[in-house]
């Protein structure tokens, strides 16, 4: 499959509203409008971007396949991956989340010259951490019980990738 990428557009809100499940995005309120998709639109701040959004596409379809959203903390040469995904169920375990990272990866590395990339996954989404390994994250912490999601509280790992470690793979 031929994949392109993109900045992630308002239009592509009414695709991407159904893959977004409530209990791994918690920042998002069902039920999902556009004014709530809106943060995860591209936005700058001095000149400087600080939320990188892109969409991963068919390249012979044009068909969204997925996208990540990431903010950047300029201060701190730090991106903080909010959300990778990949839509459609036929479209999982095809290399499409490993070439979307990838590609994330390499705006944050090459691109924007950060020094650190990190995200935070619930301890029991054991394919998405096996997923972030294989990538080349390092599992930095528990943290425990840091969210609550209706009546539990869910703990997160804090995973990381630095500059070094992605040039290496």
């Amino acid at each position: 499959m031929n994949i392109s990428f993109r900045p992630l557009e308002r239009n592509d809100f009414p695709i991407i509203r159904n893959w977004i499940d409530h209990r791994l995005f918690r920042r998002f309120i069902p039920p999902i409008d556009d004014s709530q998709l809106e943060v995860l639109l591209p936005s700058y701040s001095n000149n400087q971007i600080v939320d990188h959004s892109i969409v991963a596409y068919s390249g012979d379809t044009d068909n969204v396949l997925g996208f990540s959203h990431t903010v950047i903390d300029w201060k701190n040469e730090l991106a903080h991956i909010q959300q990778i995904v990949v839509g459609e169920k036929e479209f999982k375990r095809c290399g499409i989340g490993t070439e979307l990272m990838q590609k994330t990866l390499t705006e944050c590395f090459d691109n924007l010259k950060l020094h650190r990339a990190q995200l935070f996954v619930d301890e029991d989404n054991t394919p998405a951490v096996k997923f972030y390994k294989k990538i080349g994250f390092h599992t930095d912490g528990l943290m425990r019980e840091a969210t609550k999601f209706e009546d539990q509280f869910i703990s997160w790992f804090c995973m990381s990738i630095l500059k070094n470690e992605w040039n290496k793979s």
